[in-house]
């Protein structure tokens, strides 16, 4: 008789990782256009210093901050 773990299709396992490098070409896609159509600069105020970035840069900074917030704040369920 065949082992059951010989037996098993590795199809399953491939197949997952192909589609993590579609998903991952589509984001970086995604992200150059979204560089490509945010190129204009804009001027913001914190506190009481201007300062002018593009606004790709701008959102990315904010993103950042965002997942840094989370990360912080992240509370582990308790299994």
């Amino acid at each position: 008789m065949v082992p059951e773990e010989v037996a098993r299709p590795a199809g399953g396992s491939v197949r997952r990782f192909a589609l993590r490098y579609w998903l991952a070409i589509t984001l970086v896609v995604l992200a150059a256009i979204f560089i490509a159509q945010n190129r204009t600069r804009q001027r913001v105020q914190i506190l009481w210093i201007y300062v002018e970035y593009p606004m790709w840069l701008l959102l990315t900074a904010m993103l950042v901050v965002g997942i840094v917030v989370g990360l912080l704040l992240h509370r582990r369920r308790k299994s």
